[in-house]
């Protein structure tokens, strides 16, 4: 029988100006013609039934209809389109859903007739799990935005604002998880240090554990979070205006994490398996990556492991994407106490060591005792912003605020900045705190000084901004 691959469904976008892959299945041998738009391509589906055909690259379209025929069988897939489609990964920031969102209203009207397609990669955590949900694409309209990313879906409105060209979205993401729940087993196991921590010490601890005991632990884990959620629901109905630290302070954080096993989502190289596979034969535009959180437990590892995953996703890929990473913003991290400058520097390096590596910086976005900010617009424009300088070469002045370099001097360090002419600072030298100011893109901090710090800290009291009104990158130097 007749099968396209699951990620092609009416309403699909194509990555424009890349080979076009199509694969399905048909009866072994069996002639297989696909035609879209001006192309057409045949091929003999293989001993195993499967087919596969690439055709040229497209300039951006709209309203095609791609048809695939073996036999007497016809697949149409109606409105097709070509333009630039990004993969938005991660954890739960971004998967932070609009229905849930401060702007939400806004956002069903600020969609509308934008042409934005979004193919949604079903949370499938072990394989025995029944999956409820299949791939399907969709344009996004008032009615059915609710379950989407918002700092996707408001980063692919900004990018729309400044060009025609038609837009989408993969949304593969979960939230509680790890890097290393994203990569491969080969690719975790082939970096010794990266093996250790996140993939021998994981199953070393369960190494005798059945799946009766595992299904135990889960069934029991599944009544304690349910059981603290209630508990939530009676106080912010007992104390509805109550902030969200008084909350954490009387009833705790949510339980975490569940238990480890073969079933667990939190397992090294499990959803890599189960939900990026699915999608690794799409091409895109980009990847915006937006992670680290769970990370804090092992921040100083945390950079090789992201060098890692943008490797391994390029390699699987077969594409040397541009990669944008979504810097943490500020949050108070009682568990692993500051840990997050660690996580955000390691995405610092990454945007300087990796080709086609760019970050955000949201140092100022944060909310203090929620680690999901309810307002994502922000993160959003600021991501949708930045493509539309690096990707879309426009120039909107959108340049943020960083530490270029320091220079010793006779009377003490200088620090020099670029994307920042002006402003106030405050500095930790040696770990004392200092109101300082910037002028003409310069800082003289005088001696003696060993360590020269600003917004190094999990939670930030006090942010810098340039012209633009975009933040300064946190940094901490050691003369």
């Amino acid at each position: 029988m007749l099968k396209l691959a699951e990620v092609f469904t009416d309403h699909m976008l194509i990555q424009r100006g890349k080979p076009v892959e199509l694969q399905g299945t048909a009866d072994p041998g069996q002639t297989v013609q696909v035609r879209l738009a001006d192309q057409s391509r045949q091929t003999a589906a293989s001993g195993d039934g499967t087919w596969h055909v690439v055709l040229d690259p497209f300039s951006a379209s709209r309203a095609l209809v791609l048809e695939v025929s073996a036999g007497s069988e016809t697949i149409s897939l109606n409105d097709v389109a070509v333009g630039d489609l990004f993969l938005a990964a991660g954890q739960s920031n971004m998967e932070y859903v609009l229905q849930n969102e401060a702007h939400f209203k806004e956002a069903q009207q600020l969609v509308q007739d934008m042409d934005l397609r979004v193919l949604y990669v079903p949370q499938v955590e072990y394989p025995e799990q029944p999956v409820s949900r299949m791939l399907e694409w969709k344009v996004l309209d008032k009615s059915n935005l609710a379950n989407d990313s918002a700092v996707a879906v408001y980063a692919l409105a900004e990018i729309k604002k400044h060009t025609d060209v038609p837009l989408g979205i993969v949304e593969c993401y979960k939230g509680g998880t790890s890097a290393s729940c994203w990569i491969g087993e080969t690719a975790l196991q082939s970096d010794p240090l990266i093996r250790n921590i996140f993939y021998d010490k994981y199953w070393n601890d369960i190494c005798d554990q059945s799946e009766e005991q595992e299904d135990i632990k889960r069934e029991q884990y599944v009544r304690i979070v349910a059981k603290y959620l209630d508990d939530v629901a009676a106080y912010q109905r007992m104390y509805p205006d109550r902030p969200m630290s008084w909350l954490k302070h009387d009833l705790g954080h949510t339980p975490w994490p569940g238990p480890k096993g073969k079933k667990d989502f939190g397992r090294p190289g499990g959803l890599h398996d189960m939900m990026f596979s699915r999608i690794s034969r799409l091409k895109y535009k980009a990847v915006w990556w937006y992670q680290g959180e769970e990370d804090a437990k092992n921040a100083s590892a945390y950079e090789p492991l992201l060098s890692l995953l943008i490797d391994s996703w390029r390699r699987e890929l077969r594409d040397d994407l541009p990669f944008f990473l979504v810097q943490l913003p500020s949050y108070i991290e009682e568990t692993y106490p500051e840990t997050w400058p660690i996580i955000r520097q390691a995405q610092y390096e990454m945007s300087s060591k990796k080709t086609h590596t760019h970050i955000l910086c949201t140092i100022d976005l944060g909310d203090s005792y929620n680690i999901h900010p309810t307002d994502k617009l922000q993160f959003g424009r600021r991501l949708g912003m930045l493509c539309l300088e690096t990707l879309y070469g426009m120039d909107l002045g959108w340049q943020y605020a960083r530490l270029k370099h320091f220079e010793k001097t006779g009377s003490g360090i200088v620090l020099v900045f670029e994307g920042i002419e002006e402003g106030g600072i405050v500095v930790h030298v040696d770990g004392k705190e200092r109101n300082a100011r910037i002028h003409d893109g310069r800082l003289h901090v005088p001696a003696p000084a060993r360590t020269i710090a600003y917004a190094w800290q999990n939670n930030v009291d006090h942010v810098t901004w340039n012209e633009n009104g975009l933040p300064l990158f946190p940094f901490r130097i050691t003369v």
